[in-house]
């Protein structure tokens, strides 16, 4: 952790950040399913609690890694993948389907990035932007979960 703040290390989620190849990817399944698994043994208004309580300390590391990396939405931060991921699978029963179909939809709406995640993206700043377009990205990853396992299940 040499030279990095507790705040960007957090936002990084450790290491994972740095991963070289498709951080976001390697935080949703490495970070985003032991979470998911974790927050599923909840009650729904604790995991809820939870999910708000990561919102907020995203948006602050978010904006603290920006501000020590000196770049906007640097790669490294991660914290925005794993909630994101947490969103799209909140309150749905944890199992396989579940969670290849959250890490699908939410993976490609976070990378597509079609309109209104993209709104967030352009039109908030700092560490709300980082995390508030991943918000967008999970509620409707959530809805395309729902219709999945609808169809599936």
């Amino acid at each position: 952790m040499a030279n990095t703040s507790v705040s960007s290390f957090i936002a990084q989620l450790g290491g994972l950040g740095k991963t070289p190849f498709a951080p976001g990817t390697v935080a949703t399944i490495v970070a985003g399913i032991p979470s998911a698994c974790l927050m599923s043994l909840a009650s729904k208004p604790w995991a809820l609690l939870v999910l708000g309580m990561l919102v907020l300390a995203g948006c602050y590391t978010a904006a603290a890694a920006e501000r020590e990396l000196q770049r906007t939405d640097p790669r490294e931060v991660v914290i925005d993948e794993l909630i994101g991921f947490l969103i799209t699978v909140f309150g749905f029963p944890i199992t396989p389907l579940t969670l290849i179909l959250g890490m699908v939809s939410f993976r490609l709406l976070d990378i597509w990035k079609p309109w209104p995640v993209s709104w967030f993206q352009d039109k908030l700043k700092g560490g709300v932007a980082i995390v508030m377009d991943d918000v967008a990205a999970g509620i409707i990853a959530h809805a395309l979960v729902w219709v999945g396992l609808k169809i599936w299940d």
